[in-house]
């Protein structure tokens, strides 16, 4: 057994052929580019959660045909030093509102599978996080009869969350919620905010990334301990909750674009100790902030005890002071991202970036940074 980080909540912006998949991604978010960045990152699993797109499907046929990409037992695929995960993400209707899911599965052949029975659902089947005409639970059906396991991707947001913007509890929209595997706690969310709600209590929780751009990946992550990584081993250690889960490295869910509530009309921000529902200025319904939204729907005042723990994770090009010059003469000494955040000595930062660099770091591995909240889709900032 070990420990093995994993991001599984990237997404393609072009196929090989320069196919849009992910229309808001970056283009440079290439299948190779993916595993480039998580080798930099210092990530051993990844999920790709456009892998049931058809241009994406095809590049994977021909990388597994040609032997770049190399089947495990227990389900995944390796390419160099990283484990990928096949998944897809879809957005399901609720009445006139939506939410996102994730689906994972074990190998290519389960994909295809599954694309076949969503495809004449999906407006586009060739691009990313198409709405799927196809009930919530005929989805769920459809993944596990395909072998797959389902997660409801950043459950919390405002934007096709399925607690931030659909329903209050999992069975308003499920007959079988228990179905499914995990919840990705999102941006502008933690560990603690999940726990006031006690629908999620049976839930493992995940932190993943949702990354739009190669510079985004790892910007959250879970660490699981696995005998190795493979599909098969990772969803065992969901179960119970997630008992194979070690911690959670997620950013601090200030940092959120979307954690307090925000009035378009105004540009108002909320501030207040309370849960703000309406606009102070203008009295109009806000855009639900996640930690304004979480308030509304909690029940639950006592967080249980014996989750693994939420660890605060700033990227490097979060952090003031290291800027781009700094992050590459960081990386080019041979350490991984994850590395330098946490693992190598300040007196190595300092003489390789400078003593500013050092003295970031240092504040962030004692957990002393001061933090501007985000909302209104603009990022929080550490100050």
């Amino acid at each position: 057994m070990g420990l093995v980080y994993a991001d599984l909540h990237i997404h393609i912006g072009r196929t090989s052929q320069g196919a849009p998949v992910k229309i808001t991604a970056s283009p440079n978010l290439t299948l190779k580019n993916i595993v480039r960045t998580a080798e930099q990152k210092g990530l051993q699993l990844v999920g790709i959660v456009d892998a049931a797109c058809s241009g994406v499907l095809a590049d994977l046929e021909e990388l597994t045909a040609e032997g770049t990409l190399i089947p495990l037992e227990g389900g995944g695929y390796r390419w160099g030093k990283v484990t990928i995960l096949l998944g897809s993400e879809v957005e399901i209707a609720h009445g006139s509102r939506g939410a996102h899911f994730l689906a994972f599965f074990p190998q290519l052949a389960a994909v295809q599978e599954y694309f076949q029975r969503i495809a004449p659902r999906l407006s586009n089947p060739s691009l990313s996080t198409q709405r799927l005409n196809l009930d919530a639970d005929s989805w769920l059906e459809t993944v596990l009869a395909s072998g797959g396991a389902a997660v409801a991707a950043h459950a919390f947001t405002p934007h096709k969350g399925v607690y931030g913007s659909c329903v209050r509890r999992l069975r308003d929209m499920f007959a079988h919620p228990e179905k499914l595997a995990a919840i990705e706690l999102g941006l502008s969310a933690d560990t603690a905010m999940a726990q006031c709600i006690s629908d999620t209590h049976s839930y493992a929780y995940l932190a993943n990334s949702d990354a739009h751009s190669p510079g985004s990946i790892g910007r959250e992550f879970t660490a699981y301990e696995l005998p190795r990584p493979s599909f098969q081993a990772w969803r065992a250690a969901l179960e119970n909750g997630g008992a194979g889960i070690r911690a959670l490295h997620g950013m601090d869910p200030r940092l959120g674009k979307y954690h307090r509530s925000f009035c378009p009309r105004c540009a108002v921000l909320a501030a207040e100790e309370a849960p703000v529902l309406d606009c102070p200025r203008c009295g109009g319904e806000m855009v639900l902030g996640v930690w304004d939204r979480v308030q509304q729907i909690a029940d639950f005042e006592v967080p249980p005890q014996g989750r693994p723990p939420y660890k605060v994770h700033v990227p490097l090009a979060m952090l003031p002071g290291i800027g781009p010059a700094a992050c590459r003469k960081l990386l080019s000494q041979g350490a991984t991202e994850l590395d330098i955040l946490y693992r190598v000595p300040l007196e190595e930062i300092a003489r390789a970036a400078g003593q500013r660099a050092a003295s970031v770091l240092a504040r962030l591995r004692a957990g002393q940074l001061t933090i501007k909240p985000g909302g209104g889709g603009k990022y929080g900032k550490v100050t």
